[in-house]
């Protein structure tokens, strides 16, 4: 079997599409009070990335319903032909996400739920750089990070093998501020907001949920430039 993360995340979400479908609509998160937010904080009828879009539902689905113009990105073509027959208005990227390529400042909001910590921690600074280049000044970005410290976890997710790595939240913050985004709203939320049984096998994980903004300007930069914190452009696998 290949080992390389990206295939490895690749493999897990083409193969439990159906599953993982069934489990995002019956799930309990934060995802979408965030997504409200996200939209409650651009400007109307706004561009937005929606990175890991599943199968659609609940986030990509809610912010077009919210009158935005979405482009969605997953990995997974299997996910993607579930996103395409409910969200057929959507942009849809097949993709992993750090091989992306946009111009600077183009979108109003970008959402990266349940998604991030699937990416080698290696180049998650250097994502969120790119990440901060996309979005226009004054710009929303929404996400969830793992809170654990750990380059490389290999685990099982609805039956399949998959792949997580990630930093504790204070350096996960720290990455944020260094790429130049300013924190509007953090807390600490547990798997299915915290309202799971203790048999569950998600039962006390937790994830740091973040909202974030470009300023319009920041230190050190001009309003189309990225900041001191940028890196040039993410790698790709």
């Amino acid at each position: 079997m290949d080992d390389d993360p990206k295939d490895i995340v690749k493999n897990a979400y083409d193969n439990i599409a159906p599953w993982y479908l069934n489990w995002v609509e019956n799930d309990r998160s934060p995802r979408e009070r965030y997504t409200v937010k996200l939209l409650n904080d651009c400007p109307p009828s706004p561009k937005i990335l929606d990175l890991g879009c599943g199968p659609g539902v609940p986030v990509l689905r809610m912010l077009l319903d919210g009158g935005a113009s979405v482009v969605g990105c997953d990995i997974s073509a299997k996910q993607l032909e579930l996103a395409r027959s409910k969200c057929p208005e959507a942009t849809l990227i097949q993709s992993d996400m750090a091989s992306l390529s946009f111009d600077p400042s183009s979108f109003d909001g970008i959402s990266c739920f349940y998604t991030f910590f699937h990416l080698p921690r290696a180049e998650q600074e250097t994502f969120l750089t790119q990440i901060y280049s996309w979005l226009k000044p004054g710009g929303n970005f929404v996400m969830n990070c793992a809170v654990f410290d750990e380059e490389e976890i290999h685990g099982e997710f609805l039956g399949w093998g998959t792949f997580w790595s990630g930093f504790g939240v204070e350096d996960n913050k720290a990455m944020l501020g260094r790429v130049g985004f300013e924190i509007v709203k953090e807390e600490l939320v547990q798997s299915g907001d915290g309202q799971l049984e203790e048999d569950d096998p998600d039962y006390g994980v937790e994830f740091w949920w973040v909202a974030a903004r470009r300023p319009v300007q920041g230190v050190g930069e001009d309003a189309g430039g990225q900041g001191e914190g940028s890196k040039g452009s993410s790698g790709s696998s």
